[in-house]
């Protein structure tokens, strides 16, 4: 067994991070903690990021809670354990060694070992509580080595991680092209579409309809979606569980966004008659989006592209890896690290997708940002109760009739819209009361 030792220096000055794990000594009983939207939540404090409370569940997957979204009473309780833990936890005062032990399977890691010496030289360094350690190159390049520690081991490599080539962005949506359109500038790949479903029939099978029927989104220009083209691994990965329940988390390689797998309600939108057989459904502005992963747009033939992106700047694939064979090892994001790059998978249960998003992404109103925004034409509708639809045809480019089954008697909603995708002409034939037309203008 050969052991490589890295002496380094560490910065007096820790990070912001406040953990209540410090030296690895286990963790703290689970509790139960009320939200202020009356969810529970369940899991042991682990640390404190700004204004971000970490929980720790049982399996050891992270939840990412603001402290705003507790009760009230419980938001006191975990400022008064954040003061407990503070005034226990004492500075960092003598350099301190790194020690990378190659694990016992006999496997070369020379390389590995080689280019952490040599960032370890080339670059600026910090050392948090956490198990991340960050190294920040002279070249003005961010290198992001993540170390996982277990008791009676030592650190080893999991990742290395840097900026996507929009070029390789690109490919990804060829096969949809000219219907989306991309570009891209020194930030960001911006995918241009208009959100609508590109497998037929979209929308069948569906029996909790909130009576909405896809129709195109102006995602253009500015309102056009943005994948970070420079992603960065995030020190607090933000759990979908708790955030997130708002806008898209993805964008798919046909131009049509990705939601949270759970609903506005925290429901997981599969379990409860919501999806069609693609995994997509209609929100309150008519627009079209998967709350699973779309499997179904994955190629046929032995090398794969991602069926999306997440907005923190990493791939989605479904079931398998890009080479064909099965996707395993994933971590409690459900992604991993494979062939250099880290990408998430589609499962078949439970979270179904994307469990975390592990790449830094800003949040605004529940929401990643920047996030486009859907541009409805009419009042949305109430849950239609006992429906169920069984087909969404096209009838011409801008023509769709979308047919329905309620206690065994069938209707139909047919809507078109015109040129500028401004106008829209609603027909509701319902086959035990009269036709009604009605006329909406987007604005």
């Amino acid at each position: 067994m050969r052991v490589f030792i890295f002496t380094v220096l560490l910065s007096a000055a820790l990070s912001s991070t406040m953990t209540a794990h410090s030296g690895g000594h286990g963790r703290g009983p689970v509790s139960t903690f009320l939200l202020s939207n009356g969810r529970h939540v369940h899991g042991s404090f682990h640390s404190a990021r700004g204004s971000w409370i970490i929980l720790e569940q049982r399996s050891g997957a992270l939840k990412a809670i603001p402290l705003e979204q507790f009760s009230s009473a419980d938001q006191q309780r975990l400022e008064d354990e954040i003061g407990r833990i503070t005034k226990m936890n004492a500075p960092v005062e003598a350099p301190s060694p790194i020690v990378v032990q190659t694990p016992t399977s006999g496997k070369d890691h020379s390389t590995e070992l080689a280019l952490i010496a040599c960032a370890l030289l080339l670059g600026t360094f910090m050392v948090t509580r956490s198990t991340s350690l960050r190294i920040a190159g002279t070249a003005g390049t961010m290198l992001l080595l993540f170390l996982s520690v277990s008791p009676g081991t030592t650190a080893r490599i999991v990742e290395i991680l840097g900026p996507t080539p929009p070029e390789s962005i690109d490919s990804t949506f060829a096969a949809y092209k000219p219907r989306v359109k991309t570009r891209w500038d020194a930030t960001y790949f911006y995918v241009e579409s208009n959100g609508m479903p590109t497998a037929m029939p979209a929308m069948k099978g569906i029996t909790a309809w909130q009576q909405q029927v896809p129709i195109p989104q102006p995602y253009t220009g500015s309102n056009a979606w943005a994948i970070p083209l420079n992603p960065v691994i995030a020190d607090v990965p933000v759990s979908l569980d708790t955030a997130l329940h708002t806008g898209a988390v993805a964008i798919a390689v046909n131009g049509v966004p990705v939601f949270n797998p759970e609903n506005n309600r925290g429901e997981f939108s599969q379990d409860i008659g919501e999806l069609d057989a693609f995994g997509g459904h209609c929100g309150r502005a008519d627009d079209y989006h998967y709350h699973i992963a779309p499997v179904h747009l994955t190629p046929k033939g032995t090398i794969k592209i991602p069926v999306a992106w997440a907005l923190d700047g990493y791939k989605l694939y479904g079931y398998e890896e890009p080479d064909g064979t099965v996707a395993t090892n994933l971590d409690q994001h459900l992604g991993h690290l494979w062939n250099g790059e880290y990408h998430y998978h589609a499962i078949d249960k439970k979270p179904y997708m994307i469990a975390s998003m592990r790449g830094k992404i800003t949040i605004q109103n529940d929401q990643v940002m920047p996030q486009p925004r859907a541009a409805g034409v009419r009042t949305f509708l109430q849950a239609l109760k006992g429906a169920t639809i069984t087909d969404l045809r096209q009838c011409d480019t801008n023509h769709f009739a979308l047919r329905y089954e309620v206690n065994g008697k069938t209707s139909f909603v047919n809507y078109r819209w015109d040129s500028t995708g401004k106008n829209f002409v609603f027909n509701f034939v319902k086959t035990d009361s009269a036709r009604t037309t009605f006329t909406y203008t987007r604005k």
